[in-house]
């Protein structure tokens, strides 16, 4: 009888209160808002003008900041655009320059976090390593996208964002990527997963203490990370712009822009997300 009385007892146990949250992210090419019929001027080492022509990326592992500094994981909504944790987040509409992307957007991650009072959010951006290297085109949506696809040895970009620039030289580049994914993954070819994690895992670490989600936005703009990258030319024998992957000289300025080790250059604070 009193193991019923127990197992009773923990039956009629209130299950722990959550509530919403919804955190809203904006994109910005040099504090101008991101569109794909736009041009952007004064952007890099030598202000060339550029179109944009994709701007994409997952997030992951998000959390919200006690007033103490801990921090509770969000549930984050089943959705296309919500998956086991991950989350894309999708600015282009396919219009205009953006003419190779998708024609939906998505502007917010959303889920449930445990009750309670919250002064911080914090989350990664990237896919998480056990997700990063499946095939995509057996994935569930939103990892479903071949386009946000490097190979089965590197896995998902965790960031996609492309420029063009409009004053670029007959021999110049076709264009400037900032393509962020994990790098220096072993495997026995590029259709293979690694069983290991990358050394290069990239996975950026976003933290505000002091954010309001009901009142405040994430805004994502590219143009501090990449103000001291010529996005007119490109190293030779280079993937056009920065695409992560060591050696490349048009990342040395960039990486650590991410909040990322490159080679041996040091991580810096991030620059690629602002609170607003």
């Amino acid at each position: 009888m009193k193991k019923l009385a127990f197992c009773a007892a923990l039956a009629a146990a209130p299950a722990f209160a959550e509530q919403p949250v919804t955190i809203n992210f904006a994109a910005e090419i040099g504090g101008q808002p991101f569109a794909c019929d736009a041009t952007y001027g004064g952007l890099g080492a030598t202000t060339a003008e550029v179109r944009a022509v994709d701007f994409r990326l997952y997030v992951s592992g998000v959390e919200m900041i006690a007033a103490d500094g801990s921090r509770v994981p969000v549930t984050l909504n089943e959705s296309d655009w919500q998956h086991a944790g991950v989350a894309l987040l999708d600015f282009e509409d396919a219009t205009a320059a953006c003419a190779n992307g998708t024609a939906p957007v998505n502007t917010a991650v959303s889920g449930t976090v445990a009750e309670g009072d919250y002064t911080g959010v914090a989350f990664k951006v990237g896919v998480p390593f056990a997700m990063n290297h499946g095939d995509p085109t057996v994935a569930p949506s939103p990892l479903n996208l071949t386009s946000m696809f490097w190979n089965w040895r590197g896995g998902y970009k965790f960031v996609r964002i492309d420029m063009v620039p409009t004053d670029r030289s007959a021999d110049g580049p076709k264009g400037w990527f900032l393509h962020l994914g994990s790098t220096m993954c072993a495997s026995e070819g590029k259709t293979d997963a690694p069983a290991t994690p990358c050394k290069s895992p990239n996975l950026m670490d976003i933290a505000f203490d002091n954010f309001d989600p009901s009142s405040q936005t994430l805004v994502i703009d590219p143009a501090a990370v990449v103000a001291d990258a010529d996005l007119r030319m490109n190293a030779a024998e280079t993937s056009p712009g920065c695409m992560s992957f060591p050696g490349d000289a048009d990342c040395t300025t960039v990486m650590a822009k991410l909040g990322l080790p490159y080679g041996e250059i040091a991580a810096a604070e991030q620059q690629l997300i602002k609170a607003r």
